[in-house]
């Protein structure tokens, strides 16, 4: 997983949902600069391990439910409207 400059952690995790699911399902993992930084069973596992891992830089927490893969399937489909490449 590449880091993407100009991306939010938001837009990173969005386009990265798929590959996340497959490695860290019905995990926390936190992301910070188009990477993740660490991951964990629960919350304040991966609050506190972030908080070290990022050097003080912003990161975000976001909980990975296995049924993301549906959801990520179907962004990667292009709408009926899009021309396909």
């Amino acid at each position: 997983m590449e880091e993407s400059a100009g991306q939010s952690n938001d837009e990173w995790f969005a386009a990265h949902v798929m590959e996340l699911v497959e490695k860290y399902p019905n995990q926390w993992v936190a992301i910070s600069g188009g990477s993740v930084i660490c991951s964990s069973a629960s919350k304040w596992g991966a609050k506190s391990a972030a908080k070290r891992a990022s050097g003080g830089q912003d990161f975000s927490l976001y909980f990975v439910e296995p049924s993301m893969l549906q959801m990520g399937s179907a962004r990667a489909k292009p709408s009926p409207q899009e021309p396909t490449k």
